[in-house]
């Protein structure tokens, strides 16, 4: 189980006379977050937001300190937040926060995860151009299954991290043939002469790479604003 540091103190195990009407208040905001009140839901998550940016920046590895920024981690977080409290399930004291936490850790690990793999490919953090956006999202659309259209802003914003998120997460031999033709769209000979490879292999590096791509954006769609039926 997740323990956070800044949600669990004394008075969580000894609630005095005073504190219990508050408890109350808090429990009833997050009934009616779950139950669709966006301002209940951001009272909360502002209410919180200085003590998990400090939090998030305390297990932050050191050496990327410097380059994750903890506010962008949390801010992303609560983006997700907002697209899941219908599947928020209360389970015993501050559930909420443990829950919030839990999805702000998982966004630090896959920022982490995606810095660290910059350090084997440049291009995972190459300024992001519109040629590398349109590719992202029509890789998205290719793999992450029907009813998943990235049209609007935000959906479109989600799209790309997922699949800069997912090339990260492939093992390293897959990450830069994936990211070169699909997404910076070279050749397969191209990428052949660049990594000093047979064409074949390159074809095999890039067909496993994006069997395993399609395995993650399936499963990271799930959290995609859809349009149409299901």
């Amino acid at each position: 189980m997740l323990v956070c540091a800044y949600m669990i103190s004394d008075r969580h195990e000894n609630e005095s006379g005073n504190e219990r009407p508050a408890r109350a208040a808090l429990d009833d905001r997050v009934r009616r977050a779950v139950g669709g009140d966006k301002v209940a839901l951001k009272v909360l998550l502002t209410d919180s937001y200085d003590d998990l940016c400090r939090y998030i920046e305390r297990k932050a590895p050191s050496n990327l300190r410097r380059i994750v920024d903890a506010e962008d981690v949390v801010q992303d977080a609560h983006v997700e937040v907002f697209r899941r409290i219908e599947t928020f399930q209360p389970r015993g004291a501050d559930a909420f926060q443990r829950w919030v936490t839990t999805i702000a850790i998982s966004r630090l690990r896959n920022s982490v995860k995606r810095h660290r793999a910059a350090k084997r490919n440049p291009g995972l953090v190459a300024p992001m151009t519109l040629r590398v956006e349109e590719s992202s999202v029509a890789l998205f659309d290719a793999l992450a299954g029907p009813g998943r259209t990235p049209s609007a802003s935000l959906a479109r914003c989600e799209a790309i991290d997922a699949v800069h998120g997912a090339i990260a997460d492939l093992p390293e031999q897959y990450q830069q043939v994936v990211w070169l033709v699909h997404i910076d769209g070279c050749t397969v000979k191209d990428v052949a002469t660049r990594i000093d490879r047979t064409e074949r292999a390159v074809h095999g590096l890039c067909r496993r790479g994006m069997d395993l791509l399609r395995e993650r954006l399936g499963s990271a769609s799930r959290f995609m604003s859809t349009t149409g039926p299901p």
